[in-house]
């Protein structure tokens, strides 16, 4: 049970820097209520490896300058077992927010976002 949604935690999601700023992770809602129905229709459980990030550790990963997931709207997540990174990026597809969001295509995981800039689709394998 998750302090988020029926399956997700705020820790889950917090920053996993080292001597970083220590705030609590603000996580948008509709990225919660993405997540959540992506793992419900995968029937499968989902781990974040990246939520929310500091400016500090954003930049000590090598992320974008204007990274959602500093602003709490984007998350990647690790491909369950059985599935590749463009399964679960073919299923995020299907949820509103993600089909208007972004979705980065990675050997092992993928970034999901839900972005109001517009559309937007990478891979980098």
């Amino acid at each position: 049970m998750g302090d988020l949604s029926k399956n997700f935690s705020r820790s889950e999601f917090a920053c996993k820097g080292t001597n970083c700023c220590g705030h609590s992770a603000p996580v948008h809602p509709e990225l919660i209520s993405a997540i959540q129905t992506l793992r419900d229709q995968l029937n499968l459980p989902l781990s974040i490896t990246s939520g929310f990030r500091c400016n500090r550790h954003n930049e000590s990963v090598g992320g974008a300058a204007q990274s959602f997931h500093t602003l709490g709207m984007a998350a990647d997540v690790a491909c369950p077992d059985g599935l590749t990174a463009e399964d679960l990026a073919r299923a995020a597809e299907t949820i509103p927010a993600f089909q208007q969001g972004g979705i980065g295509i990675y050997p092992s995981w993928v970034h999901l976002d839900v972005r109001t800039t517009g559309k937007a689709r990478w891979r980098n394998d």
